[in-house]
């Protein structure tokens, strides 16, 4: 049946009338229509009408798998496959992995967390990368007259003053625990500097920052995951030769594993790749040496 106006002219028929005139359903995020089960523009998936409890379990379930299915995968690819996880992100391979940033906080929360907590299971002191002690010259915590003239007369004695060098001597434990709390705040201070380091010494391999610093906050990763091991592998025994071999592996690991990277991601020869990681870690030793007396500066100035 055709509708007619009142001239006679043909309109549209009747019993499509009301379907011509519906609106298209529009994404509740941005407003964009939408055509299938996720919006074309933002991503987000197409929302229940009535969410039901089922509903809500069946989204967390399928959120939850997919996050342990990436984490896993991941950190075995970053331990065991230097550079492939920086060139496969660089070549638009990223959905298969966690991005570079929650990778890195993820190894540096583990490396940070895992001594305090072996320390509140095990009942003893975890071994430390590195441990800031102060005492005097014979040893003793408690500075004498004639050394804390000394020091006053000294640098450190005119920056922070006698009365805090003692209180660090006397709470060593304290002082450590300040310069753990400050050193994250300083990893993000050397992450983009190492980034800025390889992109001087690689820029005809990769020009753009960005590419570095992806790179960067890899191989930071691997660095903290490697620290962890190290930790957890040490608690496990007293005795001072294991932990130095424990050490010393560790050591061998993050220098083989950073040249391997480089040489991975750059494509440069292995003689070129050994020449410029060296200059890079000199310079970059430089800094880190500064920023951990920064930090040790911090520490004893909020005691």
């Amino acid at each position: 049946m055709t509708v007619h106006d009142l001239t006679g002219t043909a309109s549209i028929p009747a019993h499509t009338q009301g379907i011509s005139q519906l609106e298209p359903e529009l994404c509740p995020n941005c407003s964009a229509p939408l055509a299938g089960s996720y919006c074309a523009r933002c991503g987000q998936k197409r929302p229940h009408p009535d969410l039901t409890l089922r509903e809500l379990l069946q989204e967390t379930t399928e959120e939850l798998v997919h996050w342990e299915g990436k984490v896993p995968s991941t950190i075995k690819t970053l331990f065991l496959e230097p550079g492939r996880l920086t060139l496969d992100f660089l070549a638009g391979r990223r959905a298969r992995w966690l991005p570079p940033l929650r990778l890195y906080l993820i190894c540096s929360v583990a490396f940070f967390v895992s001594g305090p907590l072996l320390e509140s299971i095990t009942h003893r002191s975890a071994r430390q990368v590195a441990k800031i002690t102060l005492s005097a010259p014979d040893g003793s915590k408690t500075l004498t007259p004639e050394a804390r003239r000394e020091i006053a007369e000294g640098l450190p004695g005119r920056l922070f003053g006698p009365e805090r060098l003692e209180r660090a001597a006397a709470n060593s434990a304290q002082l450590n625990r300040a310069i753990t709390s400050a050193y994250p705040k300083a990893m993000f201070v050397l992450l983009p500097l190492f980034a800025l380091l390889t992109n001087i010494a690689w820029r005809r391999s990769l020009p753009r920052y960005p590419a570095h610093l992806y790179l960067s906050l890899h191989l930071h990763a691997a660095l903290f995951g490697a620290l962890t091991i190290a930790t957890l592998a040490t608690a496990l025994s007293s005795s001072n030769t294991f932990a130095t071999a424990v050490g010393l592996a560790a050591l061998a690991y993050i220098l083989g594993y950073f040249l391997i990277a480089l040489h991975r991601v750059f494509r440069d020869s292995w003689t070129k790749t050994l020449a410029k990681a060296i200059a890079v870690g000199a310079v970059y030793s430089v800094f880190l040496i500064a920023v951990s007396l920064a930090m040790l500066g911090y520490a004893i100035a909020t005691m």
